[in-house]
């Protein structure tokens, strides 16, 4: 499959088309699925106020309608809300299911307003229609592979109660992932452990622990695991100082991979010891 826009895709792209809403559908490729409606009223009075700025994306051509909507779904809407007849687009020509994936969720992400469940959605079929090839998915939309494959996490292992808890705002989603770490494959234990750290909002620090704790301890309930977590710690601080280039990559790591510095680092080191039979 050729993953490179075409010459005609880009010809498509460059040039922008008024097309009826009636010729649109809106297609099942589309990634964004997640709080469509939200705050849709503050979209209409910017249209109303500066017309649409950014055009919306369809598949196919232009004239071959029904035309399908791969991005732009909540501009689609607050144009039907307003009564308005037709809508700026611009064309990818024909796309197969899993390049439609791809586009509409490039498109969404750099716009940064995609629910984190969508994006997980998106991310965990792209990794299974790419034979499980972690690499593809990265090549494909930019994201580090620790990233991929913690929305794949996200996805595959989180409970629907954890996926509401996040799209709520109630719990992020680097706290489910300690939650499933420290349960170790028990998702009841782990959904208690999110309920746990709503409860008792432990300290970014406490949160780390918990997650290594429950990872060493496998029969210790999540009540154990957390207040082992959050009893008084001493920690030993070591200040290092980093070329400019290791503090670099250290800042990108830290904002692609949802992950405080420190508990980076920590990790790293760790697992260098751990790989140099250091640390058991």
């Amino acid at each position: 499959m050729n993953r490179d826009i075409t010459k005609t895709q880009e010809r498509s792209l460059e040039k922008i088309y008024s097309i009826p809403l009636t010729d649109i559908t809106i297609s099942t490729d589309n990634v964004r699925v997640t709080d469509v409606t939200k705050d849709l009223d503050e979209l209409i009075a910017s249209i109303k106020k500066h017309g649409l700025l950014q055009p919306i994306v369809l598949m196919g051509r232009h004239g071959d309608t029904p035309y399908k909507l791969i991005s732009g779904q909540r501009r689609f809407l607050a144009h039907q809300k307003l009564g308005k007849g037709d809508i700026r687009a611009v064309f990818v020509g024909t796309l197969s299911e899993t390049e439609a994936v791809v586009k509409s969720l490039i498109e969404n992400m750099q716009r940064r307003d995609l629910d984190y469940h969508d994006t997980a959605k998106a991310i965990t079929y792209l990794y299974k229609e790419y034979n499980k090839d972690e690499r593809q998915v990265q090549k494909e939309t930019g994201l580090s592979i620790r990233k991929i494959r913690d929305l794949i996490l996200i996805e595959e292992r989180a409970t629907p109660k954890m996926k509401t808890l996040m799209e709520k705002g109630k719990v992020s989603p680097a706290d489910v992932k300690r939650a499933i770490r420290a349960a170790q494959g028990n998702l009841g234990k782990a959904e208690t452990l999110v309920d746990l750290i709503i409860t008792h909002n432990p300290t970014t620090h406490q949160k780390r622990r918990l997650a290594m704790y429950g990872e060493r301890g496998k029969r210790a309930t999540a009540e154990n695991i957390l207040e082992k977590a959050m009893k008084p710690h001493v920690e030993q601080s070591i200040l290092i100082s980093l070329p400019d280039e290791v503090r670099q990559g250290l800042i990108t790591a830290t904002e692609a991979m949802s992950i405080e510095a420190g508990e980076l680092a920590s990790k790293v080191l760790a697992d260098w010891l751990r790989n140099q039979g250091f640390l058991a």
